[in-house]
């Protein structure tokens, strides 16, 4: 039999309402008691009654539906009670922001102390965590930002935003938010941009994949180079995304500088290996580049001069909490600086970098964000420059522009939704103009230019959805539509006619879709990632789909120790076509098409991570890496090539990547460094290439070593110090020359313009090349010194100078080596082969300028 006080009559006064409003109403009307605990109870949880319910049981039943919370009547009153052993769960989730600027933190950790349950805040800053009702605060920190103990609201409160200081900020010198840790987890690396100013740099231009290359795995292809090259992989494996448009080309005078300027970059991510499934499309590492998002409090600027370049920076709210814009702008100097005598002898260069971002808040749910970039390079050499005796005029001109439309939603506490369209172009121009003497009285002039186009237009979605404490769900799928122009050709001839050849257009649509499962078991001591990502590229005469599986296992050990291992599958349905000895900057991007089939490649990994409490970190890591059906060729190929010849000249093989990698890394404290090595190995084999013999790969370095150390004197003094070391490149010998009577082939008998046509007895040569890289380069290092010193007081007005010295010791070290024979051939002379080393940089010392308001 039902106690009477549950089945006293009592009619709600509506159908819809608060648990509160419920519980107080049946208390005023029935004058019956009704006890609870607001910490297990969410009393703003909205009810809809069916309508039905006539009694205070039936109302309270329906109430409490769901909620493990019984409602028991004892010596008059009504007490509700939480079902034994049964702990209630709510959702908190919302927004981490740096406390000034309200700029979002990407990678802060959210700690629940009672549960020992966490997560991190995802690329826009977003959070959502599980919590017990008897937890009263949760943790929020962040290696860069000052720690938050954050007491819980009552639940169904909305979104929690909170907001973090930056550690050890020093308020009159530094910007908020400009932080100098990096997070570090095996094959994982995440950089935000304020470290990049802690070590030298080549002409004071501080970079961010230059301050990648300091960690193990990574390096470049020439020294002082920003090109990355990870674990072994060539250049075009690397999938470089700025605010989610995949790049093409990431280098500023030929890879000296990377096209990301400083001043608009906020956080930087590498991925070596264990790649979550939402990326795809290369095989060596993802480099996800995010832009700042702009001040929604103040407006803030920035500029900084060097002989090398100039740039600025200005951001601030368009309306105060709601929009705001973040604009930069660099420019070389060297064209400005330098008149026209010294153009007309060494050639002229330029680039400049445009970076502006809109962010648009729409409600508390609900973002908007408007990214652009472009980027532009011109080089003029003349034929007659002191340098390079080259007789003929070269013109070089490349650019990029890449649009981000992004909307981000919180769809409920639990899920969070990006939505991003996209479009790229990149361009990439080479000209030369050519004098050919007929004879003494009489020339010709011919002009030659060759055009290499790519277009992308995409549209992808991204969304997380938190299950629970330990179980996470990821999916999301995407369209691009590729539009790719290889080659194009065209000959003026001085009264001639005008040869043209038309580079054929591929139309191309390329599909992905991907879902990931990440599940932590045995109380957060086995951590397990499963995902399946699937790309596909379609056109009219080829259609290639993938299915690429990916697992990471993590399991963490007592003392802030774990081992992970992990294994991805990556498909690459893009090509980037080199000359199989040196890089050119004419080379080419061109699809997987009938007669070319995408790259695929097979990653394994194991590592080891120890930290400890004074902030030293350990890790080691092995990786072997399987490539199939890698493209080379074996001519050089470029933009000048007749463009239906180029896939003929296509070869495809395969290879492996192997190797280990240990760094060991102080990071915080007065004294800060890093110590990594690299051993490594690269090696591929094609069938009409090298006898069909495995050799070592143009990238294959077998040592790598970096050391870099920084110490803060004072708080507003720093001195920094690089040493980095790489084993010589590769590099291929003929076994034996010989002359070349093939006067066919050589019709008037000289090698290059150092000779005239009028010689007569100059002959060519034709080198006999037995195996490919068979020889090595000399070794690369150098040290490099710097020092900052910050200038101004109060928050208005600050001051940066910064200076150094590159390769203090004056290393030559190899930048472009070649071979040649340049004596006159007769019968009786004997010609032996002569190596030439050419050397960029000696010591060389820099000095720069910023003022910050």
């Amino acid at each position: 039999m039902r106690d009477p006080l549950l089945i006293r009559p009592y009619t709600p006064p509506a159908r819809q309402g608060s648990i509160l409003f419920f519980i107080q109403d049946i208390q005023r009307t029935t004058g019956i008691s009704i006890s609870y605990s607001s910490n297990f109870l969410h009393l703003n949880k909205k009810i809809q009654l069916t309508g039905t319910e006539h009694t205070t049981g039936a109302v309270l039943n329906t109430i409490l539906q769901g909620t493990g919370i019984q409602a028991a009547p004892v010596n008059g009153k009504i007490f509700l009670l939480r079902e034994s052993s049964q702990t209630q769960y709510y959702t908190i989730s919302g927004f981490v922001k740096e406390i000034n600027s309200h700029e979002i933190i990407i990678g802060a950790s959210i700690y629940d102390p009672v549960t020992r349950k966490g997560t991190v805040s995802n690329a826009y800053g977003f959070y959502s965590l599980q919590v017990p009702d008897s937890c009263n605060s949760i943790v929020f920190s962040h290696i860069g930002y000052e720690t938050v103990i954050q007491a819980l609201p009552p639940p169904d409160e909305g979104q929690l935003d909170i907001h973090m200081t930056a550690r050890n900020q020093l308020q009159t010198v530094i910007v908020s938010g400009e932080n100098d840790s990096v997070t570090l987890q095996a094959g994982y690396i995440n950089m935000p941009v304020g470290y990049v100013s802690n070590f030298p740099a080549l002409l004071g231009e501080k970079d961010v994949l230059k301050s990648l290359q300091l960690y193990p795995g990574t390096g470049s292809s020439l020294e002082s180079s920003s090109n990355l090259l990870i674990r072994g992989g060539g250049a075009d494996q690397n999938l470089y995304l700025l605010d989610g448009v995949p790049l093409y080309h990431t280098g500023h005078l030929f890879g000296l500088f990377s096209i990301f300027n400083g001043d608009a970059v906020k956080d930087v991510s590498l991925y070596k290996d264990a790649f979550p499934a939402r990326y795809g499309g290369r095989l060596s590492s993802v480099v996800d580049i995010r832009t700042k998002d702009g001040n929604m409090k103040e407006w803030h600027g920035k500029g900084t001069f060097s002989p090398v370049s100039a740039s600025a920076e200005l951001e601030g709210p368009i309306v105060r909490d709601k929009s705001a814009i973040s604009l930069s702008i660099r420019r070389s100097l060297v064209d400005v600086l330098y008149g026209k005598r010294f153009h007309d002898r060494y050639g002229k260069y330029s680039l400049y970098d445009v970076n502006f971002k809109l962010n648009q808040v729409i409600n508390s749910k609900n973002r908007l964000y408007l990214s652009f970039y472009k980027g532009q390079d011109n080089m003029f050499i003349p034929g007659d420059n002191v340098i390079l005796p080259l007789q003929d005029d070269y013109k070089f001109a490349w650019s990029n522009i890449t649009t981000a439309l992004k909307w981000t939603r919180v769809i409920n506490p639990r899920m969070f939704s990006n939505t991003t369209a996209t479009y790229s172009r990149f361009y990439n121009l080479f000209s030369q103009n050519s004098v050919v003497p007929l004879s003494e009285i009489d020339s010709i002039y011919v002009n030659g230019k060759g055009v290499s186009r790519i277009r992308d237009i995409a549209i992808h979605n991204e969304t997380e959805y938190a299950i629970n404490s330990d179980h996470r769900l990821s999916f999301g799928g995407g369209y691009t539509y590729h539009n790719f122009a290889p080659t194009a050709y065209r000959t003026n001839v001085h009264a001639g006619d005008a040869t043209q050849r038309e580079a054929p257009k591929y139309y191309m649509s390329e599909f992905t879709a991907y879902a990931e499962d990440e599940l932590s078991l045995l109380n957060d001591r086995l951590i397990i990632r499963p995902g399946l990502h699937f790309g596909a590229l379609a056109q009219s005469s080829s259609f290639y789909p993938s299915l690429q599986p990916r697992v990471m296992v993590r399991w963490n050990m007592p003392h802030m120790q774990y081992v992970q291992a992990s294994f991805a599958q990556m498909t690459q349905f893009l090509h980037q076509l080199t000359t199989p000895v040196i890089n050119l900057p004419t080379d080419l991007w061109v699809p997987s098409t009938e007669n070319i089939k995408p790259e695929r490649a097979f990653s394994y990994s194991l590592s080891y991570q120890k930290q400890w409490a004074n902030n030293w970190r350990f890790n080691a890591n092995l990786y072997y890496k399987q490539l199939q059906n890698i493209v080379t060729t074996n001519t050089v190929l470029n933009i000048f090539d007749n463009s239906d010849l180029w896939e003929k000249k296509v070869i495809s093989g395969n290879g492996y990547n192997y190797g280990s990698e240990l760094l060991l890394e102080k990071t915080q404290g007065k004294f800060t460094g890093i110590f990594s090595y690299t051993l490594s190995w690269a090696w591929r084999k094609f069938a009409r290439i090298n006898s069909g013999q495995m050799f070592p790969y143009k990238e294959d370095r077998r040592h790598n070593l970096s050391l870099a150390v920084k110490y803060r004197v004072k708080p507003r003094w720093n001195l920094s110090a690089s040493w980095k070391f790489a084993s010589g490149a590769p590099f291929t010998l003929p076994a034996q020359i010989f002359p070349d009577f093939d006067w066919g082939r050589n019709i008037y008998g000289y090698l290059d313009g150092r000779y005239q046509p009028n010689g007569g007895n100059v002959i060519n040569y034709l080198p006999y090349i037995a195996k490919l890289n068979n020889y090595r380069l000399h070794a690369v290092h150098h040290l490099d010194i710097g020092t900052t010193i910050y200038l101004g007081k109060g928050n208005h007005f600050r001051h940066i100078i910064t200076g150094g010295v590159y390769n203090v010791y004056s290393r030559s070290n190899p930048f472009i080596v070649s071979y040649d024979q340049f004596t006159l051939f007769t019968y009786n002379d004997f010609y032996p082969l002569q190596l030439y080393q050419y050397s960029l940089f000696k010591t060389l010392p820099y000095l720069s300028y910023t003022f910050k308001f």
